[in-house]
């Protein structure tokens, strides 16, 4: 093994610990410990989720036979967090005892999961903590709970007093194209709630028009991918005659068979107008929980709004309620067509935009960079080696980013009415360096080192950035990378993928190029994190990183896919040689237990190194 490379292992541990068959007890992280020293793992890199104040707020799930068992063990995750108390503080403890360094892994803006419970159910009266549009969020850090106007902020110029009540008068459905719908009168339904729980079919008559205009915007799908051009002929079905005042709509078909035809990204697909033909803002939904997809169901359920996973293209005449064993298949987007990528048969709409971002905290607030440092204090005094850096967080869901940073601490510092978001960006970009350059002194004073993710997907220009991965990341804001390692910001870095291709780091890929190089002219040891869950080409990625002697580390991302802890104390590597612990889904274990397979097999061919 080469002296100057590391093998490496993040633990996630929520994801460790809610998919978990029983409480975990400090037996356990004794010998996950053990387990990973044992195959040649040198660092752990361990996730902070306010481990040093008690932890983030939970719901209780624990054992629902209606989610899949895979991550929903919140209640035994809750009571792990009771008997660990800081679970950062035990993990480097066990980790010194087997000879591994540890780095606390933060993700500063990760203060608030981006999944809510829907507004009317059992579940967000139980765990319900903080109002979004739909719902109530529920896995937070306090802070959140104690400031949450301290999150990342909205702008209120293209709104209006009373949006939230506005008599719906008119909807229009638009095709992405000119060509002939199978949707008549007659296939039209309008669901209604108040609560977003339980829908009920609304028995009112309308006024229906089809017609063909032309579309006065190119539209585009999450993903980049041009569904009308401006000027092109679309077909338009317009509702009119509504009167709706129910708080949450939803327009879906009757059809329960045949080839959907009636098809746009949902921003597009369905438009509201009140009494005067101006059209409402809002939010929407169609089935793409990314949490709990197993409860999005509108009849016996509710849905999740503004969930950071559109505009993405959705058939309205897909059948909305498929029996079982059809072709119809269920998943995180539920009702998709076999193989294909497309949302279920409907579009929910509620008036209004969320005005603050989940859980993100904006930077430029003084009291929001005075917590996230006593967050690093934490991380100190729970001993660990080092601290690492990662911006992209699951806590600025919202399916339209380009509207958020409009915090009061940000306007109160734009010096003129020109250039606006120009200004905007700079403020909090010039916060957020700010907030490192401290954090790295205050990590460096206390004997520790820094390392930053450097994230090829969205660290390089706007229009080169991966749709799908907005959610991912608060917009109005850039991570000056260069400016970081050319400041000395950084001890060690990390190249982080995900949606780009790994092949582009080895030539094709212009911002990892360049990012590497920056890295090796500094001498700033490069560590590329890979994830393992069903990667097959894990052990060709692993050897390519290994003879580049411009890499000085491959992380396993992540500990979750391939280890599984028993009710004993003890942990493995997942084998299909092994029973699941758990009664899950046979994918999910076979994903996992092919996943273990590839990583104990990768764990061989490095200790022969």
């Amino acid at each position: 093994m080469r002296k100057d490379f590391k093998i490496e292992a993040l633990v996630d541990f929520p994801d460790d610990a809610l998919s978990a068959p029983c409480v975990l007890e400090k037996k356990h992280i004794d010998n996950f410990m053990k387990l990973l020293s044992r195959h040649g793992i040198q660092r752990v890199i361990w996730g902070y989720y306010g481990d040093g104040h008690g932890g983030f707020l939970t719901p209780g799930i624990e054992n629902d036979p209606s989610l899949i068992y895979e991550m929903n063990q919140y209640g035994y995750y809750a009571k792990t967090m009771d008997i660990l108390e800081n679970p950062l503080k035990v993990a480097t403890e066990y980790a010194h005892k087997y000879g591994m360094e540890i780095y606390a892994y933060f993700k500063p803006y990760e203060t608030g999961v981006s999944g809510d419970f829907p507004e009317g159910s059992p579940q967000a009266r139980l765990w319900g903590r903080l109002y979004r549009i739909g719902g109530f969020l529920s896995w937070l850090d306090p802070f959140v709970v104690k400031h949450p106007e301290l999150r990342i902020k909205r702008r209120t110029d293209d709104l209006w007093q009373g949006i939230e009540t506005e008599v719906i008068d008119r909807i229009k459905l638009t095709k992405k194209d000119a060509s002939p719908t199978r949707i008549k009168k007659e296939n039209l339904e309008i669901w209604t709630s108040q609560l977003n729980y339980r829908y009920q079919k609304k028995n009112i008559s309308f006024d229906f028009k089809e017609s063909v205009e032309i579309s006065d915007r190119d539209v585009y799908d999450i993903y980049g991918n041009i569904l009308t051009k401006k000027g092109e002929p679309v077909r338009v079905i317009t509702l009119s005659g509504l009167n709706l005042t129910d708080k949450y709509i939803l327009v879906t078909t009757n059809f329960s068979t045949g080839k959907p035809d009636f098809a746009n990204a949902w921003d597009i697909l369905c438009r509201a107008y009140n009494k005067d033909g101006k059209e409402i803002p809002g939010v929407y939904a169609t089935g793409t929980s990314i949490w709990f997809p197993e409860w999005e169901d509108f009849r016996t359920g509710g849905l999740c709004f503004d969930t950071g996973r559109g505009p993405e293209l959705t058939y309205l005449d897909l059948p909305n309620n498929p029996a079982a064993g059809e072709e119809w298949m269920e998943g995180s987007r539920r009702f998709r067509i076999r193989g294909q990528s497309k949302a279920q048969g409907f579009v929910a709409f509620a008036r209004g935009r969320n005005m603050y971002l989940p859980g993100g905290l904006c930077e430029s607030e003084p009291e929001v960079k005075e917590f996230w440092l006593s967050c690093i204090q934490e991380m100190i005094d729970a001993g660990v080696d080092g601290i690492e850096f990662r911006e992209e967080n699951h806590s600025c869901h919202t399916d339209t980013p380009q509207d958020y940073g409009f915090n009061e601490a940000v306007v109160q510092k734009i010096s003129n009415s020109y250039n606006i978001l120009e200004q905007i960006t700079k403020i909090r970009t010039d916060a957020y360096t700010e907030f490192l350059r401290q954090a790295s002194i205050l990590i460096r004073n206390s004997g520790r080192k820094v390392r930053v993710n450097l994230n090829v997907d969205w660290f390089r220009p706007v229009s080169e950035r991966p749709g799908s991965r907005k959610l991912a990341y608060p917009a109005n804001i850039e991570f000056e990378w260069k400016k970081w390692i050319n400041e000395g910001i950084m001890d060690e870095a990390v190249l982080r993928i995900f949606a780009k291709p790994f092949s582009g780091i080895f030539g094709q890929d212009q911002v990892a190029q360049e990012m590497i190089k920056k890295c090796f002219e500094q001498n700033i040891p490069l560590s590329v994190n890979r994830y393992v869950w069903a990667n097959e080409n894990l052990i060709d990625e692993f050897e390519k990183v290994y003879s580049n002697k411009k890499f000085n580390g491959f992380i396993l991302y992540e500990t979750w896919a391939f280890i599984d802890f028993l009710k004993d104390g003890s942990c493995r590597i997942s084998s299909l040689e092994h029973e699941p612990v758990v009664d899950i889904p046979e994918e999910l274990w076979k994903g996992k237990a092919i996943t273990g397979k590839n990583v104990k097999e990768l764990l061989g061919i490095i200790k022969k190194l």
